[in-house]
């Protein structure tokens, strides 16, 4: 009989200690700029779940800071936005990354707290450019109804940028996100086979494999 081919498996020559710190990296490195690359990493966005009075609800938002020794990450919002109630009203939810080039998933449930009048939002608000700040000139809430399409700042700035002082008028719109992680759930797919852990912070420590 012909011997049986070695298997290729991704999981044998994985341990969950090793699985979980590379998966913290892999969020760590999104936000490194250095390398050069013009197209943003797989885990930049993330879907952010939340729960609702009625139901739930979804929306996709961009990663800003991650701490990998603590277990936490930001991202930004309007603070009149109604996430900003729901998180408020339910501060539980879940964030979802998927990565298209490693066919890697992570799925984090975390708590949330909202900042928008103390340092870490100061903070935060600092390290975002006119770009970006431009998204936080809106005259109107998120989310509102509006007569015509209304592309989400001042008309008048078109394709261009606010000066700096002009900028500042949106940090009274501006907030961040923290969130705290309570469990990552890691899953791979794989055509030798897929991959899936649990790592889980609160309220005990434990890591485990999970099947598919």
């Amino acid at each position: 009989m012909p011997a049986p081919e070695t298997s290729n498996y991704p999981g044998l020559s994985l341990t969950l200690p090793t699985l979980e710190q590379k998966s913290w990296q892999q969020l760590v490195t999104v936000l490194d700029n250095s390398s050069g690359e013009t197209t943003a990493p797989g885990f930049k966005t993330m879907t952010v779940a939340s729960r609702t009075a009625t139901g739930a609800d979804a929306r996709t938002v961009v990663l800003r800071k991650v701490d990998a020794d603590r277990k936490y990450v930001w991202f930004h919002t309007d603070v009149r936005a109604a996430k900003v109630m729901q998180f408020e009203a339910f501060p539980d939810c879940t964030l979802l990354f998927w990565d298209e080039k490693s066919q890697v998933q992570l799925r984090l449930t975390v708590e949330t707290r909202l900042h928008t009048d103390d340092y870490v939002a100061d903070e935060h608000w600092q390290t975002i450019g006119a770009g970006n700040r431009k998204n936080y000139l809106s005259e109107y809430r998120p989310g509102s109804e509006q007569p015509a399409p209304y592309p989400g700042f001042p008309a008048h700035l078109g394709a261009g940028l606010p000066s700096a002082e002009e900028s500042e008028a949106g940090r009274a719109n501006f907030a961040v996100i923290e969130c705290r992680v309570l469990a990552m759930d890691y899953l791979q797919l794989n055509r030798s086979g897929q991959v899936r852990a649990l790592f889980q912070y609160e309220p005990e420590s434990k890591m485990v494999w999970l099947a598919p």
